[in-house]
Order: C-alpha cells, then sequence, then structure tokens
C-alpha cells in the first residue's frame, strides 16, 4: 500500500491564520478561535517537519 503525503504550503498556514484572524475579530464561540488556531500551529509543526525531512534528504541525516 501506497504511504499517502500531505505536503502543508505556506498559503495553506497563510489562509489556516486569515480563517484565525477573523474568527478572534468576529463574534465566533471561542471554542472555535480556538480550534482555528490548534489547527494553524498544526499546520506549522507540519510545515517544520516537511522542511526537516527535505533538508535530510539533500544533506544527509545528521544527529544533533
Amino acid at each position: 500500500m501506497d504511504e499517502l503525503r500531505v505536503y502543508v504550503t505556506s498559503a495553506d498556514i497563510q489562509a489556516a491564520r486569515q480563517a484565525w484572524e477573523a474568527a478572534r475579530a468576529s463574534d465566533a464561540p471561542a471554542a472555535t478561535v480556538d480550534m482555528l488556531r490548534r489547527d494553524m500551529e498544526q499546520l506549522w509543526r507540519l510545515q517544520a517537519h516537511q522542511f526537516r525531512e527535505e533538508f535530510r534528504s539533500t544533506h544527509g541525516r545528521t544527529e544533533v
């Protein structure tokens, strides 16, 4: 079975940030604002992981 991979772009993070900021500026329930913030933070982590994996595949794996 093929491994499913999702690629997070800077545009994805920008859209998530805009959604979170719009919710904060509106009368959205606090739970919605919190959910959108967590979603944005998860996208940041996923993109950081992508960058790390891309760097390692290009430059070799190094121990820190």
